[in-house]
């Protein structure tokens, strides 16, 4: 599955990632939305003597520069295939860079634009999208371009070239060189055979088979409507209160996310018995998916441009009884997170083709579900910088489109503050529910961690 020229362009067969994907973001063409659009931005500082009308120009001239260290930017995505055409010269850069490049001045904040005003991909390539009134600078994207620590890296990339950039695009376009950056697909990376083994489809099936053993499964009391806007909130944990958490964590042998993933799970649990009341199946389970990231599992190195604007992640089974105690989930929740993939110790990486395209066929015959979905993010500084030269990242967000009747939720940590951020659909939920749902995850973290506070604001 290499990227081979072919006419005016270049083209490359989709992968099952690719595949799984456009899969679901095509979901939301009847409605005329898409799910699971990305949305990745940051809150810039500016050198102070700086001009609003420079600090425009820079930007610009920084995704100009993107395009040709990223081409990735500008794929289009088609039936069975992923294609890119070339940069034509300096003139077709920026009359690219006048089309995906929005200065976005009829809104006060990126959560605004993303809330109010995405519905679908404002391109068929990726767009940057400046507000001068909240000083946010965001990124938009389908999915099938890149996964969310991609999105983190490709922001790195903008910074970098901003840093090194003056008024004028500090990269040339040399007619078609920039292809050569096109990233290739991860069966490519790791060498998977073109013809598969019979039992790597064997245990696939075996993987997913929890899925369809009939048993039932908690989630949110939602309401019945056809899905409107997705909206977003946010809990910043302060840096003191996260450190507490990580040396509680610490001492009990878990990560922070094996503790997060318990809580979510148990909240769940009594949001499903006080909504079903008298109905609520005890036999229900906790049934989702957890991402993990495979770039530590390739070469070049996992954190390098050359995997930034990819899909480097699998979501695997993660089915636990919601019954037993917080312990016991964290314990659990630890060694799932704790799994290698890497082989030989697994085979994984082989398996997961078939893996994939049976979990796509699935996911697309299977009703939606209401479990809250955690995808935890990690130190986003192991990705973006807080200082590029003369430039600050005050913050950075993660956000997704979402059409389906689950909290999407993604953690990370930032200057050592821990954000968790869930996006939801507003035809199923209200602000005040979310809002309610998470504090008291946040009750729940806190409590089974023994982490007392005073103050959660700070």
């Amino acid at each position: 599955m290499s990227w081979t020229h072919e006419g005016s362009y270049w083209r490359r067969p989709l992968d099952c990632h690719d595949k799984l994907f456009q899969s679901i973001a095509a979901a939301g063409a009847p409605l005329g939305r898409e799910h699971w659009l990305m949305t990745g931005w940051i809150q810039l500082a500016f050198p102070s003597a700086m001009d609003p009308m420079v600090q425009e120009q820079r930007l610009r001239g920084a995704w100009s520069a993107l395009r040709l260290r990223h081409p990735d930017v500008a794929l289009t995505l088609h039936e069975n295939e992923k294609r890119y055409g070339p940069v034509a010269g300096d003139q077709a850069l920026q009359e690219w860079t006048s089309a995906t490049f929005r200065v976005e001045t009829g809104v006060h904040s990126v959560d605004e634009l993303f809330s109010r005003h995405l519905k679908v991909a404002p391109s068929v390539h990726a767009t940057c999208h400046w507000v001068p009134a909240s000083s946010e600078l965001a990124i938009v994207s389908p999915h099938w371009r890149w996964d969310g620590r991609g999105h983190m890296m490709m922001l790195h990339s903008f910074m970098d070239l901003l840093a090194r950039s003056s008024t004028s695009p500090p990269l040339q376009a040399v007619v078609g060189a920039e292809a050569m950056n096109l990233v290739p697909t991860l069966d490519a990376v790791i060498g998977v055979p073109e013809v598969h083994e019979e039992e790597w489809s064997c245990k696939a099936d075996n993987m997913l088979a929890p899925f369809l053993d009939g048993s039932p499964a908690i989630g949110l009391p939602t309401t019945s409507a056809l899905p409107r806007d997705t909206m977003r909130i946010e809990m910043v944990i302060p840096k003191a209160v996260t450190t507490a958490l990580r040396e509680a964590c610490r001492a009990r042998g878990l990560r922070l996310t094996a503790a997060l993933h318990a809580s979510i799970v148990l909240e769940t649990a009594r949001y499903y018995n006080q909504g079903r009341a008298a109905d609520a199946n005890p036999a229900a389970k906790y049934k989702s998916w957890a991402a993990f990231d495979l770039r530590k599992y390739c070469s070049p190195p996992p954190n390098s441009t050359a995997h930034a604007p990819s899909i480097r992640l699998v979501a695997l089974p993660l089915i636990v009884d919601p019954t037993v105690s917080w312990d016991t989930l964290a314990s659990t929740f630890q060694a799932y997170y704790e799994q290698t993939l890497a082989p030989p110790a697994s085979d994984f990486m082989f398996i997961r083709v078939p893996y994939v395209e049976k979990a796509t066929a699935m996911l697309a015959r299977a009703p939606p579900s209401t479990e809250p979905n955690l995808s935890n993010l990690g130190v986003i500084e192991d990705y973006l910088q807080r200082r590029y030269g003369d430039f600050e990242v005050r913050n950075t967000v993660l956000a997704v489109q979402t059409l389906s009747p689950q909290l999407y939720v993604h953690a990370w940590s930032w200057g050592g503050e821990m954000r968790v951020s869930i996006c939801y659909n507003e035809a199923f939920y209200q602000k005040q529910f979310v809002e309610g749902w998470l504090k008291g995850l946040e009750t729940n973290l806190l409590k089974n961690l023994e982490v007392e506070i005073t103050d959660t604001t700070g």
